[in-house]
This record gives structure tokens, sequence and C-alpha cells, in this order.
């Protein structure tokens, strides 16, 4: 099974996915590993209809930002969803980490 992972602030508990050697938040370098719940639900959404890229085959699609259980919000494109179905707070989980785009979600 695929996990989210990131690392948290041992400091202020700020959560990242980047692969960072200081917190964002406070500026700590007391970073540990951290392996994300990977439900939440979406913030706020488009969806694209013209794609670029390795993505313009893919279009259209769902590009979301999800609020993570955690509280971190995350830049991600919503798979196995109508594109009318998509709206704010519909629960999303973790599916996969692909090398191009990065994390990609489902609907919970």
């Amino acid at each position: 099974m695929n996990e989210l992972k990131g690392k948290i602030c041992n400091s202020c508990g700020f959560h990242s996915l980047d692969p960072s050697f200081a917190c964002m938040k406070c500026g700590s370098d007391s970073l540990s590993e951290y392996t994300f719940n990977g439900n939440g639900k979406i913030y706020t959404f488009t969806v694209v209809m013209v794609g670029f890229g390795h993505l313009a085959e893919k279009a259209p699609y769902v590009l979301a930002v999800v609020e993570l259980k955690e509280g971190l919000k995350v830049i991600t494109i919503i798979e196995d969803i109508e594109n009318d179905k998509a709206k704010i707070d519909f629960p999303v989980k973790f599916k996969r980490l692909d090398e191009k785009s990065g994390p990609i979600f489902q609907p919970a």
C-alpha cells in the first residue's frame, strides 16, 4: 500500500511534504519522518479542461487543494471522480505518488 510520507517539526509540530532540512514555520532543524493518515477533504478545486505538458492527455481532470486531516494543504489531482461530482468538503484519500505530478488522491 502506498503511504504519504513527509516531515514533522519536533519543535512546533508543523507538517510538510517537502524534503526540507529546516521547518518552514519556525526554522528549527529538528525534523522527523512522518507518515500522513492520507485522509482529507477538498478545500478548493477547478476542472482543468486543457492540460499542458505531461498532463495534456489527462484533461479534463480535477485539480484541487486538499486539506489533510493533519491540517496541511496539498495541491493535487483527484482521480476516479466525475468532474461534476467534485465539491468543497468532499472527502478524499491518498491514492499514490506520481513521479511527475506528486501526490494523487481519490474519493474516500
